[in-house]
């Protein structure tokens, strides 16, 4: 017998009638059984993490690289995560950092051609676990939850978010 999440305590003592909460709880099941899977393929095939991949993506999505501050913004983490993410990545060749011309404090972050080749094979399996991991469903379901998810996220951000 397999032990139950807290997530599962807390659906077996909820009414039937508390729909927001259960809505909620099946969210995050659902996001942390995916990232689970998305960070265990991540550390066994590429000796990687997510926020490896999220700073690779953001990454090889712009055009000019992007500040310290920039990224930190964009993924919605500290500067001292970004800090040492980035200081690894460099280590291990896959970004570069180079210092603004016009402001010597100012480093930008770019992606080298080897981290491009490993975050287009890393996007790839993240495509294909993420199809794999929805495949019950039909494309119109999937469509149907993402509207639900939109319209949800739109009611529950802030300005500035």
């Amino acid at each position: 017998m397999t032990r139950p999440y807290l997530f599962d305590l807390i659906l077996d003592h909820l009414p039937e009638a508390a729909h927001r909460r259960r809505a909620w709880l099946a969210l995050l099941r659902c996001f942390t059984r995916i990232e689970r899977e998305l960070m265990q393929h991540f550390a066994q095939e590429y000796n990687s993490s997510l926020p490896r991949y999220d700073v690779l993506t953001a990454l090889a999505l712009s055009d000019n690289g992007l500040t310290m501050g920039d990224l930190a913004t964009l993924l919605r983490v500290s500067k001292g995560n970004i800090t040492g993410v980035v200081r690894r990545l460099k280590e291990d060749g896959l970004v570069r950092k180079v210092t603004s011309r016009k402001d010597r404090r100012v480093q930008s972050v770019t992606i080298s051609p080897e981290g491009r080749r490993l975050w287009k094979r890393m996007h790839d399996d993240y495509d294909r676990l993420i199809s794999e991991l929805l495949a019950g469903r039909s494309d119109g379901q999937v469509q149907s939850l993402t509207r639900a998810l939109e319209r949800t996220l739109a009611a529950v951000n802030k300005p500035n978010d």
